[in-house]
């Protein structure tokens, strides 16, 4: 009797994780997510069997198999809220406690360090805490305060009616997941039937419609959508621009000739015929400054998948050039931006067309910063430098706008953190700025003093420097899901 209840909660979370892969496919949430029913798929099953066996060498080895799985829940957990929370800078600690974990599952198998044997009680057989189960249980009880803490942070930090939403279901499922921790006691001979797996039930379904029904993914895998869908038509809009451009001249010298000779009637307005001559180059303009926001949305949508292996040498300088040549400025804005000699020698390994991109945003945040100050185009400028340091080359971009106050810079790489009003900005360009650099082996950072001057300070690795190789050492792991873009600032 006391096994039906793990093993009707075994087969609900095989039903989780299956659905929410079918429904989601495989993401960076979906993913955490399947892990976590499947640790409760396995350990609640192995306890239905535990509860009901008679057999003593059994029971000791369902005993270790459950708990090895147990090992990895409140990690898979805090791996799915990193995720939610899109906290990159969890990287390190969530490492840690995965390697944690599997450090305890490996002295679980080979002694009885975790987990001493079983004790007996009124339902059946149960784990009983070993010296180091302690251990574990601190981890629980630290892994669940720092997720909760992740999720109230980004709480704050959203505005979005929806998205608050969703991260107040994280954070009941989160505070369900905690109660379930009351099972513990029975590790230690309290004599009570282990409820813990009817919290967790709740929780992660809670999650599972979190994920699904208010498309906490959706957002991005659409935007992804459109992006690839607008691409095709821009590109026709620009060669039909060329095309008007290569036959416009030729029209408008039978135009005027028509005209000379009285074969018609001059319909031009004054000056319009000379701005006739520049409308397939302001065409070609804005087509380009389009294709670059729908190429860098695409490039978000793939900067998980980057293969280190197509990574190439590029020269600093050229690519600067290049990329101040493609930059869509407006009237007056190329004058403010000034380049400082850079070696030739200096060269970044890499993807050429992410690094562009990071500069057109951190291009657009500066000229929209002097923009703001109202600076005239003697006063407002923009620095653009870049040195070799200790392996790393350095590229620095600096304006002198009004600056970002000293509550707003810890915040400025947040994902959907924005200072500008709505419409003018996502705030996913620095995420994205960041996240380039970071996929690069390299680092982003800013530093700003409010009214004098603000610097984004990007470090690449040099070819054949030890962070180069240790970045294409590294094994890629391919991930599907990821912000879009738009910039910060």
């Amino acid at each position: 009797m006391y096994s039906i209840l793990p093993a009707f909660v075994s087969a609900q979370f095989l039903g989780f994780g299956v659905y929410v892969l079918l429904t989601e496919g495989f993401t960076r949430l979906s993913v955490p997510f399947a892990l976590m029913c499947a640790t409760t798929f396995i350990w609640q099953g192995t306890w239905a069997f535990l509860f009901q066996t008679s057999d003593p060498e059994l029971a000791g080895a369902l005993v270790k198999l459950g708990y090895l799985f147990i090992l990895f829940l409140p990690t898979t957990f805090y791996h799915f809220v990193t995720e939610v929370s899109a906290r990159r800078g969890e990287r390190v600690p969530l490492m840690l406690s995965y390697a944690l974990s599997i450090a305890l599952a490996t002295l679980l198998l080979v002694s009885d360090e975790v987990v001493n044997g079983y004790g007996t009680f009124f339902f059946g057989r149960y784990p009983k805490a070993g010296a180091l189960h302690p251990v574990h249980v601190v981890q629980t009880v630290l892994l669940t305060a720092r997720s909760a803490w992740l999720l109230i942070a980004a709480r704050r930090q959203t505005h979005a009616r929806d998205r608050r939403r969703l991260l107040d279901l994280c954070l009941v499922s989160l505070c369900l997941y905690g109660l379930a921790a009351s099972d513990y006691a029975v590790n230690y001979g309290a004599a009570f039937y282990p409820v813990g797996a009817v919290f967790i039930a709740v929780s992660l379904g809670i999650l599972a419609v979190t994920i699904v029904r208010f498309g906490l993914m959706r957002p991005y895998l659409i935007a992804a959508t459109v992006a690839h869908e607008v691409a095709t038509p821009l590109a026709a809009i620009g060669m039909h621009a060329e095309e008007i451009g290569n036959v416009l001249p030729e029209l408008m010298r039978g135009y005027q000739l028509a005209v000379q000779h009285q074969l018609c009637v001059d319909g031009l307005y004054p000056g319009q015929s000379e701005r006739l001559s520049t409308l397939a180059t302001s065409i070609r303009r804005q087509v380009d400054s389009t294709s670059t926001v729908v190429e860098m949305s695409l490039a978000s949508f793939t900067l998980d998948r980057l293969d280190r292996r197509s990574f190439e040498n590029y020269p600093v300088r050229s690519w600067v050039n290049a990329a101040l040549e493609r930059f869509p400025f407006r009237p007056g804005e190329r004058e403010r931006v000034h380049v400082a000699p850079i070696d030739a020698r200096l060269c970044f390994s890499g993807s050429d067309s992410l690094v562009v991109f990071v500069l057109f945003n951190l291009l657009k945040n500066a000229l929209f910063s002097l923009e703001s100050a109202r600076k005239n185009a003697a006063k407002g400028r923009v620095d653009i430098g870049a040195t070799s340091e200790n392996g790393y080359c350095v590229l620095r971009f600096s304006d002198n706008g009004p600056g970002i106050h000293a509550d707003i810079l810890p915040r400025i790489f947040d994902p959907f953190y924005s200072t500008k009003s709505h419409g003018r900005g996502a705030g996913m360009g620095l995420t994205f700025c960041r996240r380039v650099a970071e996929a690069l082996g390299g680092t982003i950072a800013c530093e700003s003093a409010p009214g004098v001057r603000t610097t984004f300070t990007i470090r690449l690795p040099e070819p054949g420097s030890s962070a180069d190789r240790a970045l294409h050492e590294a094994p890629a792991k391919p991930r599907r899901w990821s912000t879009g873009q738009d910039y910060a600032g």
